[in-house]
């Protein structure tokens, strides 16, 4: 799939249609299909790199967050901007749909998380502004009852949705959080830091459960298998590791 004029970033497949969404710092996401390679439409708007991107639950939007400091939704079909969301003072890291598709949650190196209505994009509902320094990721649990955001602080914490006040907070790592995971269940968070490390958290005490020690340099990236037996980390010391056999009280 080519097409972009700079580094491809974000990608997303939305099964059903086929189609994969590619975001890029050249300020542009495109649509492919994936089975010919053909890009069917160019999403245009953005003033600054798309970082993220996101299919929403039937394939009919595509949400996009750019370092302009904004959220854009798109129609698939005739590729325009149906809505920008506006309220952040610095660039987007990450930005994403709930199940339902009725809510927006998005994180920004202005140190804030947002969270928003889908039916009300002219302003936000809640401005979560407990971390003390850039948040790098936010992401729902599977039900959308709560938010877990990743911060540069050292710390990962998780939100009511409905309220937008702090459920717990997670301190252990002892450098930048990069990345937060839900575990299908909902009953462990997991984190990935600077610090060489992942954490398997209980999101209703903030204790960590365990600690993943295996890699020599910062891990990017955690995710979880759906059954929450194998765990994936991703690290820039150029290996990916997989982890197995965790037991917890939950799991």
């Amino acid at each position: 799939m080519r097409g972009h004029s700079a580094e491809v970033v974000a990608v997303a497949v939305y099964r059903s249609t086929q189609t994969v969404a590619t975001s890029s710092m050249d300020q542009t996401t495109k649509l492919f299909n994936a089975v010919t390679g053909q890009n069917v439409a160019t999403l245009r708007g953005h003033t600054g790199e798309v970082v993220v991107n996101q299919f929403d639950r039937d394939g009919t939007t595509v949400l996009t967050g750019s370092f302009d400091k904004t959220i854009k939704i798109w129609d698939v079909r005739t590729a325009q901007c149906t809505a920008t969301l506006y309220g952040h003072t610095a660039e987007l890291t990450a930005c994403h749909y709930d199940f339902s598709c009725r809510a927006i949650a998005s994180s920004s190196l202005d140190g804030t998380a947002k969270l928003w209505d889908v039916r009300k994009t002219d302003s936000c509902c809640h401005t979560i502004a407990g971390h003390t320094d850039e948040v790098l990721d936010i992401c729902f649990d599977s039900v959308g009852r709560r938010v877990a955001t990743a911060s540069s602080d050292c710390s990962a914490c998780i939100w009511d949705v409905s309220s937008g006040d702090l459920i717990s907070a997670m301190i252990e790592h002892t450098g930048e959080v990069t990345k937060v995971f839900w575990e299908p269940a909902g009953h462990h968070l997991l984190t990935a830091s600077q610090d060489h490390s992942s954490i398997i958290w209980d999101t209703e005490t903030g204790e960590c459960l365990q600690e993943l020690k295996g890699h020599t340099d910062h891990v990017f990236s955690v995710l979880m298998s759906y059954l929450g037996d194998t765990i994936l980390t991703a690290s820039k010391d150029n290996t990916c590791c997989v982890w197995q056999q965790f037991n917890s009280k939950n799991n």
